[in-house]
């Protein structure tokens, strides 16, 4: 019922109780100590440090109530299981409130009983012990990461400035493709992020990402985001690790890290892959919104998907979709502050307008803040991001110019 065997504490004034407890207990695999008071159990504890305690509550000179108080105090993460008649079961809810896991009914008339929720306290208590050293670790690295950036920013233009620095290129372009951005936070600090990096000669990887909130806390969570994608990468090419490949398993990999990491944010997020040879296109959706714009040179339409926000349920499962794509195109990604600043009466006016806005040719970051009416230094009631893909040759001299 457990990965491995634990050493047990069991403390009771009843000889026979006790050995009963122990011998059916060591027969089962577990070591045990036995004290028929507190006193004794209270050097025992010192000096076997065991996983488990079994205290009786009804015993002379230190009770169990007296017992659990001083070993909860000593060691707050040891799982404690009283033993009790069941008469006195305000003494039971004491011994809950002082900190005991469990309570097994006086007489225990079915061993195994006890034995399940030794096993189960066990269990729990391995659990809350690797919560606590994740956490130790995680509060070094935080540590780590703040120290390092106090290094680097004095005030908030140097935070801008590292933030800024994470992001990509303006304009990169690796064959006929042309990827180009903006960022334009509502605060100093942005939650919004984007990049697109190659992974290999014939693939691109590229993101979109939206933090809950605003300002440093939020901006602080694009700069792990940007942490997990390199290092994901960094597995591929230097283990041929094929994570980096494969859309959902990764805003799965994420998710399941922001969710430990447990930071009181999450968000939502588009990532892609483009194949050059096969100039097809595979992404996933992370709760984002809204979805890619596509234009085939004729008619721009979203495309398909949908999903779990990144870093807000345990068990959030993602899809990855495969698009293939016309000789010439423009793909455009927005984070959900673009509707802030659209008009249109409802949401389906405003999805309207995103079509008009990206439905035409040589398409250019500059066109879309243009027909938006907003420049880059303005300021937006939300943070405004934008991505752009183009594979156009009339688009790449008008860019290239």
């Amino acid at each position: 019922m457990v990965d491995s065997y634990g050493r047990i504490l069991s403390v009771d004034d009843d000889p026979d109780i006790l050995k009963r407890i122990s011998t059916y207990l060591e027969d089962s695999g577990f070591i045990v100590f036995e004290a028929s008071n507190g006193k004794e159990a209270l050097n025992l504890f010192a000096s076997k440090k065991p996983d488990l305690v079994l205290c009786d509550l009804i015993m002379p000179e230190m009770s169990g109530l007296e017992l659990l108080e001083i070993l909860k105090k000593e060691s707050p993460e040891t799982p404690i299981i009283v033993i009790s008649a069941t008469e006195v079961m305000g003494d039971v809810i004491e011994a809950l409130r002082l900190g005991a896991w469990d309570y097994i009914a006086k007489p225990i008339t079915n061993m195994a009983v006890l034995e399940h929720a030794v096993c189960r306290a066990l269990e729990r208590g391995r659990l809350v012990i690797e919560n606590r050293n994740y956490r130790a670790q995680l509060e070094e690295k935080n540590m780590q990461l703040t120290q390092s950036l106090g290094q680097l920013k004095e005030d908030q233009d140097a935070g801008k400035s590292v933030q800024q620095k994470l992001l990509p290129k303006p304009i990169f372009e690796l064959n006929e493709y042309i990827f180009s951005h903006v960022v334009i936070p509502s605060l100093y600090l942005s939650g919004d992020f984007v990049d697109y990096f190659a992974i290999s000669q014939d693939k691109i990887g590229f993101y979109i990402a939206d933090v809950s909130g605003h300002g440093a806390s939020s901006a602080f969570v694009t700069v792990l985001l940007k942490s997990l994608v390199e290092q994901m990468l960094s597995n591929y090419q230097t283990r041929n690790d094929e994570l980096i490949l494969n859309p959902d398993r990764v805003l799965k990999h994420i998710s399941d890290d922001i969710l430990q990491a447990k930071l009181g944010k999450y968000l939502t997020m588009i990532y892609g892959v483009l194949d050059l040879k096969e100039n097809q296109l595979v992404y996933s959706v992370g709760g984002h919104y809204p979805n890619p714009v596509i234009w085939n040179g004729k008619v721009a339409t979203f495309l398909e998907g949908t999903g779990f926000a990144v870093g807000i349920f345990k068990d959030a499962r993602f899809e990855s979709h495969t698009c293939p794509l016309p000789e010439q195109f423009s793909l455009a990604m927005f984070s959900d502050g673009i509707f802030e600043i659209l008009h249109g009466k409802n949401l389906q006016e405003k999805e309207e307008r995103l079509l008009e806005i990206v439905n035409k040719s040589q398409l250019s970051v500059e066109d879309i803040l243009s027909s938006l009416g907003i420049k880059n230094e303005s300021g937006c009631p939300d943070d405004i991001t934008l991505l752009l893909m183009n594979r156009n040759d009339v688009c790449n001299k008008h860019i290239s110019k």
